[in-house]
């Protein structure tokens, strides 16, 4: 009977750790907030000192609207409209930590 008890806290023990580390991102890894993405790449976009300058930038929508997982070189694409033409952007991960690059207008 001990055993048996022993063994059910241990399993609610082990699905309570894998539901904890699963909800820090422990196995899909960190992902960079969408949104946070897309405010930033059109703030590069129209940065003239720093950035490239476009006069208007709109519609930006990165990775499908999906988080993307932060990998160092990896990549994801945002569609924009940048001076009324559609155009997409290629953004990627310099580091582990989210520091990404924002390619020009395509």
């Amino acid at each position: 009977m001990l055993v048996a008890i022993g063994v059910v806290a241990i399993s609610v023990g082990a699905l309570g750790l894998w539901v904890g580390m699963s909800k820090l991102d422990v196995f899909t890894g960190k992902v960079l907030d969408v949104s946070k993405a897309e405010a930033g790449v059109q703030r590069i976009l129209v940065d003239p000192v720093e950035g490239y300058g476009a006069t208007s930038v709109s519609d930006v929508v990165c990775n499908g609207g999906d988080d993307p997982v932060v990998k160092k070189g990896a990549t994801f694409t945002c569609d924009v409209v940048v001076d009324g033409r559609k155009r997409q952007v290629l953004v990627l991960f310099e580091d582990d930590d989210g520091t990404y690059e924002v390619d020009r207008p395509r």
